[in-house]
């Protein structure tokens, strides 16, 4: 089942072809601060836009090299814009973890999939240290904002 799964993602695998902006900072280590567009949005959820399924909230922004949000090409010519979790308590990560073509220096990478749809919403990266990170689809997401 996995690998008919992981055959039927592999355009989606995260090709480092190019990145639309350069890196800082130290490459696939999260910043220590969580991003500054984040604090405004702190009480907010997201969602998978196919199953309403939740994934995260905003409050687990990240900037990864700088930044939180990243635009990759992978060699299929698929764009994707990502943006950067700490954690993504609705997805399942499936899928050996793989070297192949990381769009963040030195780490490896698996599938992150809802948790509820089993849709593919993006990777989870990780390296040798540190707890890793999700990347997810932006346009795959959606996010609810609740009032305070």
């Amino acid at each position: 089942m996995i690998d008919v799964l992981l055959r039927s993602l592999s355009h989606t695998m995260p090709h480092a072809l190019r990145e639309d902006r350069t890196g800082r900072g130290d490459p696939g280590k999260p910043d220590a601060q969580p991003d500054p567009a984040a604090l405004s949005d702190l009480e907010s959820v997201i969602r998978c836009r196919a199953c309403d399924f939740v994934v995260t909230t905003g409050r687990q922004r990240i900037a990864v090299q700088g930044a939180h949000e990243h635009r990759f090409m992978n060699p299929a010519g698929f764009l994707y814009h990502i943006g950067c979790f700490a954690e993504a308590l609705g997805c399942t990560i499936v899928g050996p973890s793989s070297p192949e073509y990381p769009w963040f220096p030195g780490m490896l990478w698996r599938y992150a999939l809802c948790g509820g749809c089993q849709a593919h919403l993006g990777w989870h990266f990780h390296g040798a240290e540190g707890p890793g990170f999700f990347g997810l689809i932006l346009d795959r997401l959606r996010e609810d904002r609740e009032s305070q």
